[in-house]
């Protein structure tokens, strides 16, 4: 067995885009026997946090929201396939950090530390909210006869615009990559993960793979990764943490155990284990 790498992986994403649900999830296959890809070594400090997001995905239940203050964190020890070794750092920030970062340009200390000292990032987006631009409405014509307005006042019939209810997700994300990559600017090109998460909401027999499901609702953020190749190294994922979804809660636990319930696929629409998107992470293609 190869000695230990020492990632520390940086889970973003806005409010309830399914950060938390993914950690709970991945933390239960780790404990799970019947689960092989991946297994615990070793384990330090406090296990009750990421227990309990394990325990809320097992049981169904919407996960409590990451406070802006939060000092949660899993750190473990991990084997791969009995061969690979990681000693893993994944911080669990919040959500709504990452909104005042693209909102108000300003960093949480959680949220920067959790960036800049990050080997690898996987950005979460969840297809239930994805905010396309705002249509601006035209202003109504002005006769000779009406005041034209003065320069520090918007017409009457100007469209409101508040950029917390109505900031295009696109743009956001934009922005996201661009603030963390220069973060990370010493270590170049840094690994740059898309996951789409609630994937059971888009996957059908005919639906789109992950990479087409960005194509089609998020072609800016993708564009701008990829057209930064010496920047960050891409790769896109989607996820079902849950396995269904918890408006059918009894359906969903019928299907059995979380090993049972939870599936991902790769960006040209290959199964693959929901443990993954944490390999390449750490390793790589």
């Amino acid at each position: 067995m190869s000695g230990p790498s020492r990632p520390r992986l940086a889970f973003l994403g806005l409010p309830r885009t399914g950060k938390s649900t993914f950690l709970g999830a991945f933390w239960a296959l780790v404990q799970s026997p019947a689960e092989t890809s991946v297994s615990e070594t070793d384990f330090s400090g406090d296990r009750s946090y990421v227990q309990k997001l394990a325990d809320q995905v097992a049981r169904g239940e919407e996960i409590d929201r990451t406070d802006v203050d939060a000092d949660e964190e899993m750190r473990v020890e991990l084997a791969f396939d009995g061969e690979l070794t990681a000693d893993l750092l994944i911080p669990d920030t919040s959500g709504e950090s990452l909104r005042v970062l693209v909102e108000r340009r300003i960093w949480y200390p959680r949220l920067l530390a959790a960036c800049e000292d990050a080997t690898a990032v996987l950005l979460f987006v969840h297809p239930d909210r994805v905010r396309m631009p705002q249509p601006i409405s035209p202003l109504a014509a002005t006769t000779g006869e009406a005041p034209e307005p003065a320069a520090d006042q918007p017409p009457d019939d100007a469209a409101q615009f508040d950029l917390h209810e109505h900031g295009c997700t696109a743009a956001e994300l934009i922005d996201v990559f661009e603030n963390v990559s220069e973060l990370c600017h010493d270590r170049w090109p840094i690994r740059f993960g898309i996951v789409v998460s609630a994937w059971d909401r888009v996957r059908n027999v005919r639906g789109p793979t992950p990479y087409e499901w960005m194509q089609t609702r998020l072609p800016g953020v993708l564009s701008t990764v990829e057209s930064n190749p010496d920047v960050a190294e891409l790769e896109v994922f989607g996820v079902s943490a849950q396995g269904g979804s918890l408006d059918a809660k009894d359906e969903l636990l019928a299907k059995g155990e979380i090993v049972d319930r939870v599936f991902a696929q790769g960006r040209s629409g290959q199964r693959i284990s929901l443990v993954e998107p944490i390999r390449w992470a750490i390793w790589g293609a």
